[in-house]
């Protein structure tokens, strides 16, 4: 699957469709409406999937701190998926893996959101939520 690259979002709303146990990965940058990239160095990401909005089974979860200064990151690989940030130029990586999505029920929409929180742990922001749409698979390997 494709990269999905997304500007000037902040609490945005993008939907995704996945086939049950694919590994689903997309990108986005973080820009102000200026289009100046945000600086996201000491910056934590957090990311949850579960199966509704209301207090239910945690489906994955990912968080990381993105290192000060870091100039390039890269998309997570793996089975488990996970979250990667570079400090400037403010694209995130997201990849939520086969693991996790092959115990997605099929035919039903997931959701997730993204927030990111501040160096100093004052201010959290969700920057992404949405649904993800898990069609069945056919092929079991």
């Amino acid at each position: 699957m494709g990269y999905y690259f997304l500007e000037n979002i902040m609490a945005s709303n993008f939907d995704v469709s996945i086939v049950q146990g694919d590994t689903l990965k997309w990108a986005m940058y973080l820009k102000d409406t200026g289009g100046t990239a945000y600086y996201l160095g000491g910056c934590t990401l957090s990311m949850q999937v579960r199966r509704s909005y209301y207090p239910t089974t945690l489906i994955s979860s990912y968080s990381i701190n993105v290192p000060v200064g870091s100039t390039m990151a890269s998309s997570p690989q793996g089975l488990l998926g996970g979250l990667s940030a570079s400090a400037i130029g403010g694209t995130i990586y997201i990849s939520i893996g086969s693991t996790y999505t092959s115990n997605f029920s099929s035919e039903a929409n997931a959701k997730y959101d993204i927030q990111l929180t501040n160096p100093t742990g004052n201010d959290t922001t969700t920057i992404l939520r949405g649904s993800i749409s898990v069609l069945p698979e056919v092929t079991r390997l």
